[in-house]
């Protein structure tokens, strides 16, 4: 009797020819998804950033003219405080390898009663992959962020 042994598998060439097709794929991938995460980053945070000055003046014009915004370089965080109260409602850090450079923006950042802030400025941010000029006008209009 003779008994005929079928093997099934792959050589191994074919399996070098695989894996070397899917390194080559994961290498061209990787910085597509690296970037792909620092724009989901930077405008994630852009927009939390937005929400809070919404946050503060509405803050101001609901309940009294004591809420202030502070950018805090030494720390890379900005604040939201309640100066009547003595109290911080929240920190923000910005993120890592992020930084700001307060051109013509005073600190804090006040509004009056009305919801207009107290003296318009310009901010500039800093991600590892781009800038963002932030105005905040006079008037009502919370703030323009510009990609430079």
């Amino acid at each position: 009797m003779n008994d005929v042994i079928q093997k099934n598998g792959f050589t191994l060439s074919e399996v070098l020819i695989v894996l070397t097709a899917w390194s080559i794929l994961i290498v061209c991938l990787t910085p597509l998804h690296l970037r792909t995460f620092h724009s989901v980053e930077a405008s994630m945070f852009l927009n939390q950033l937005e929400e809070d000055v919404l946050l503060a003046q509405q803050l101001t014009v609901q309940d009294h003219p004591y809420y202030w915004m502070s950018f805090r370089q030494s720390s890379n965080d900005y604040v939201l405080y309640d100066a009547k109260d003595k109290e911080t409602i929240f920190i923000r850090e910005f993120p890592e390898g992020w930084r700001f450079d307060l051109m013509t923006l005073e600190n804090p950042v006040r509004f009056n009663a009305r919801g207009i802030i107290a003296k318009p400025g310009t901010m500039k941010v800093h991600s590892p992959s781009s800038t963002y000029k932030i105005t905040f006008p006079f008037g009502t209009r919370r703030l323009y962020i510009e990609k430079q």
